[in-house]
């Protein structure tokens, strides 16, 4: 007979940390849980496997402790180029050099950090931190028209 202590910690085994979290293949699928769950989607898009081009490895990402803690906060998206609907994403992100990192608000409505550069270790720590809250850019004030306020 397994004690309250033993079942909890029979479940802890079996649930599988929080980095193991779902990875989509899906955009859509992925923007609609961000848009649920309020939180920021990183998408990753990759060039296909079979392509010679680097790629961002989500399991690379995951194996130091504090990047798992950041992703934690994200939705991740890791779409394939290659496939039809990796090409109409990769369109959709307006067909950007490969690998392609976007960080999409928690509200899904701006893309607030993208690059096609190679990111290092570091770079993937201050990027996870920096727009882990998801937060939408502020609004810009309109310029002044100053010629016209002269008038």
């Amino acid at each position: 007979m397994l004690n309250s202590f033993g079942i909890l910690a029979l479940w802890a085994a079996f649930s599988g940390p929080a980095d193991d979290a779902a990875v989509y293949a899906d955009y859509k699928q992925a923007y609609l849980a961000g848009k649920e769950s309020h939180r920021p989607v990183l998408v990753i898009i990759n060039p296909g496997t079979d392509s010679d081009e680097s790629h961002v490895e989500i399991d690379a990402l995951r194996r130091a402790a504090h990047r798992r803690e950041l992703l934690g906060d994200y939705v991740v998206a890791v779409i394939d180029a290659s496939t039809p609907e990796g090409e109409k994403v990769h369109k959709l992100f307006g067909s950007p050099p490969l690998p392609r990192v976007s960080v999409i608000d928690k509200q899904q409505k701006w893309q607030i950090y993208r690059t096609s550069k190679s990111l290092s270790a570091e770079d993937w720590n201050l990027v996870l931190e920096k727009y882990r809250t998801g937060q939408s850019p502020a609004v810009a004030k309109p310029s002044c028209n100053c010629q016209n306020a002269m008038r």
